[in-house]
């Protein structure tokens, strides 16, 4: 009965949030990363730092479906198109420029 009430408590003080934050950050940070890569005309770091970006977003999503966090899986959902989004222009923008 204890480990129903401490699991119960976790859920209501938002520790389902945590990974899923630390996730979409690292996200980012990757983004980040990726857009510095596309500048140093790095393309092996960009191609993999695409999909390291895309698999976090992915899992973020997923964590925040499994912890039950609509409000979560929602803003995931919407950092991962954002991601592919950006991941798109950046490839088109380097066929021009390139």
């Amino acid at each position: 009965m204890a480990i129903l009430m401490s699991a119960s408590v976790l859920a209501l003080s938002g520790a389902g949030w945590r990974p899923v934050g630390g996730l979409l950050l690292t996200s980012a940070v990757i983004m980040v990363s990726v857009h510095q890569d596309l500048r140093l005309r790095v393309w092996i770091g960009v191609v993999f730092g695409f999909f390291m970006a895309i698999a976090f977003g992915i899992s973020a999503l997923v964590t925040a479906i499994r912890v039950n966090l609509l409000g979560g899986a929602a803003i995931c959902a919407v950092v991962l198109c954002c991601e592919i989004l950006l991941i798109l222009r950046w490839s088109l923008r380097r066929r021009h420029i390139g």
